[in-house]
């Protein structure tokens, strides 16, 4: 009985003492808990005015206090946000306005260059080579307003091979300025063959004569005028061939030793254009109706240029079973010199 009635005391007097000490202790330490609270949130939050407040107002008050600091902190960090996002989007649109200013200013750089001087016409660049002499040149249809060549060729490797072969000529654009014919003349010694090939070409075209021409395209004029030369006498003069061309246009010839006027690759009882062999045909070795001429040097001349000459006699002369590329003997019987030309406005567009 002794020893539960010691246990119950000792039991009763510990809870006492217990209860004694929680009393008055309790405010030293919730001021201590506020304190250590309060100094905590104070470093957080920078202020240190909450902390004394703290603890006059006791744990609650202290609580209190950082709770409403907490929401003051997370709500101008919000504004703060909102801010730097605003800031931000401000910064992405002046980007974007700066980005499209800078668009103009290219589009107008841009603007500028096509604006600008244009490029200067690139030279005519024409090869040609002729059995056996020949010039060309550019002008309207009652002249000739220049005059290149005048090259005799007396050999048939002048004629024919890469060595000293077909002469390519650079024409400055502006020769052909205002001109509407591209003008060949030519004449042939009394032997075995005679004919003319070659290709005029400039790049984007020139005026209206396309961007390349060839001999044996369609529109080809020729004016067979009865005046003869030979290689080695030099040829007709630009004089001699422009009052030919007037006669030419008056049909003023005569029809016993000339076309008297221009005819076309259909032709007239005084003659025609015919269009011959391309620069494909391989070479047997000798001179036939329909073979009459070697390959000429294929490094420079364009193999769908074709020969070109002036048929006497269309009716019975028919290539390539009997040929008027071939001297069939006489006393000039093909009515040279002759004068080729073209219209600008009768070439066709390139394919």
């Amino acid at each position: 009985m002794h020893t539960p009635r010691f246990e119950f005391l000792t039991l009763a007097a510990a809870l006492s003492l217990t209860f004694a000490c929680t009393d008055d202790g309790g405010g030293g330490s919730d001021d201590e808990v506020g304190e250590t609270q309060t100094g905590s949130e104070s470093d957080s939050s920078g202020t240190s005015a909450e902390g004394s407040s703290s603890e006059e107002s006791g744990s609650s008050s202290s609580e209190s206090g950082s709770e409403s600091e907490s929401e003051e902190s997370t709500e101008t960090e919000t504004e703060t946000e909102s801010s730097s996002e605003s800031e931000g989007e401000s910064a992405d649109t002046e980007g974007e306005s700066a980005d499209t200013e800078g668009e103009s200013a290219d589009t107008e750089g841009e603007s500028s260059e096509t604006t600008g001087e244009e490029e200067p016409e690139s030279d005519i660049e024409v090869v040609i080579t002729s059995d056996n002499a020949y010039g060309f040149g550019y002008g309207t249809e009652s002249a000739m307003a220049n005059y290149y060549g005048g090259i005799e060729n007396t050999t048939a490797g002048q004629i024919f091979n890469c060595n000293g072969g077909p002469e390519t000529y650079q024409i400055p654009a502006e020769a052909a300025d205002n001109a509407s014919y591209l003008y060949i003349v030519t004449w042939a010694d009394s032997s075995t063959t005679q004919g003319v090939i070659a290709r005029f070409r400039r790049d984007g075209g020139l005026m209206g004569f396309g961007e390349d021409v060839l001999t044996g395209d369609e529109g080809w004029e020729v004016c067979a005028t009865g005046s003869n030369y030979n290689p080695g006498s030099g040829g007709p003069s630009l004089d001699v061939i422009n009052t030919n061309i007037v006669d030419c246009n008056a049909d003023a010839l005569s029809p016993d030793t000339s076309s008297v006027g221009w005819v076309d690759d259909v032709g007239t009882e005084y003659g025609a254009v015919v269009f011959g062999e391309d620069n494909t045909t391989p070479y047997d070795g000798s001179a036939k109706a329909g073979n009459e001429f070697p390959l000429v040097c294929q490094d420079v001349m364009p193999e769908e240029a074709k020969w070109m000459w002036f048929n006497w006699d269309p009716a019975n002369v028919v290539w390539p079973n009997q040929s008027p590329f071939l001297w069939p003997g006489g006393s000039n019987p093909d009515h040279q010199f002759l004068i080729f030309r073209l219209a600008a406005d009768l070439i066709p567009d390139p394919q």
